[in-house]
């Protein structure tokens, strides 16, 4: 029986991966620009911070796996309004009971 190319491959990186540790962001669930834009806005604190929360949008830069937690750590651009200035935060993405993701901002050691 042959077994198919794409498979050696896929095993062949696998095997030269410590532990898959590469590998990982390739299978890494995580929101879209759209989705994150979404759940960002949904944030409670983000909604008071800005009376024009529906002007604000999120592009993410890179995610990486929640430790110890469902969903992804990611580092994304937001601004405020279309012309506003970016800024980078960090926002921790899990999926909520209805498989929409759910935002929260991550606080920065002091």
């Amino acid at each position: 029986m042959a077994v198919p190319l794409r498979f050696i491959i896929f095993t062949l990186m696998l095997a030269a991966t410590p532990a898959g540790y590469a590998m990982a962001g390739i299978f890494l669930d995580q929101p879209s620009d759209a989705e994150a834009t979404a759940a960002y806005r949904a944030i409670p604190a983000v909604a008071q911070d800005n009376p024009q929360s529906q002007q604000q949008t999120a592009a993410i830069k890179s995610c990486k796996a929640a430790k110890g937690e469902p969903g992804v750590i990611c580092t994304a651009s937001v601004r405020k309004a279309p012309a506003a200035p970016e800024q980078v935060v960090t926002i921790h993405f899990a999926r909520g009971p209805d498989s929409a993701w759910v935002a929260t901002l991550e606080q920065k050691a002091p």
